[in-house]
């Protein structure tokens, strides 16, 4: 008995490490994406429930608010406002090896389908990853007309986001 203790002990300490870990460099992903956004003179607003296409103006942003759905609103990590009253819903995902990768991708899915299914066209889905990810799985982003970035070419993500204002 004693030795099944330290065995499972030692395995929820590891996860718990593991999902810190993660925890902590998806809210550093997150900063560095304020941070490009507010360098290139981006506004950040206050979050509030994004319910209306014009919620979010051109070159403004929200950090962790909250995105309309046909069923309850979903949070969004980084919510960007583009000309034409268009809105960028981007997910900030790390992940430590291809099995928990497939939770991540899972998650950007499910929330990009119920924006989707709500506004339509008139909201661009983004994931950006860090992190083991396999290849089918930013394929099936992709499949999904999911923009993906990855944390280490964040410019990918500035030049692809100038482009849309």
């Amino acid at each position: 008995m004693r030795i099944l203790l330290k065995v499972v002990a030692t395995l929820i300490a590891q996860q718990k490490v593991a999902t810190a870990k993660r925890n902590r460099l998806a809210l550093e992903q997150e900063n560095a994406v304020i941070k490009l956004l507010e360098d290139t003179g981006w506004k950040r607003l206050p979050s509030k429930l994004v319910d209306t296409r014009a919620a979010v103006p051109a070159k403004h942003f929200m950090h962790k608010t909250r995105f309309a759905t046909k069923s309850r609103p979903q949070e969004v990590d980084v919510a960007c406002g583009l000309k034409d009253t268009y809105v960028l819903a981007m997910e900030c995902k790390v992940t430590n090896d291809e099995t928990n990768s497939v939770k991540r991708i899972n998650d950007v899915l499910k929330k990009a389908t119920a924006w989707h299914d709500h506004w339509g066209s008139f909201v661009y889905a983004a994931a950006l990853l860090e992190g083991v990810v396999a290849p089918k799985d930013v394929q099936r982003l992709t499949d999904a007309k999911i923009q993906v970035f990855w944390s280490h070419d964040l410019d990918a993500f500035r030049r692809w986001i100038s482009k849309l204002i």
